[in-house]
């Protein structure tokens, strides 16, 4: 596969994993989850127009690999699990009963 298309493909992969956690997040909060489907859409038909434009094969089909990659990152994004946010650890110092301090006098 040529560099080139092997980015398309990167890029596309990348943006569906982006745009799928926005959709995923935006349809848990009750949002337009549009927004980010039409996102991933204009960039994924970017990519998917530049490798139909840059395909050396005498096939012409990578660019159903870059629209396969695309369509799986955003899937991929949108099913992942999401994180839970860490909880802040806070450490109290407190006074111990058991603590025993000695005052030892200078030696002279």
């Amino acid at each position: 596969m040529e560099p080139t298309l092997l980015l398309c493909a990167l890029i596309a992969l990348t943006s569906g994993l982006h745009f799928g956690r926005r959709f995923a997040q935006a349809h848990r909060a009750g949002g337009a989850f549009l927004l980010p489907a039409l996102a991933h859409g204009a960039v994924s038909s970017a990519l998917i127009l530049l490798a139909t434009l840059l395909d050396p094969t005498p096939s012409r089909w990578l660019w159903a690999a870059v629209a396969a990659v695309s369509l799986s990152g955003m899937a991929i994004g949108a099913l992942r699990p999401e994180r839970a946010p860490a909880q802040p650890k806070t450490l109290t110092l407190t006074p111990s009963a058991n603590a025993e301090v000695t005052a030892q006098a200078p030696a002279a």
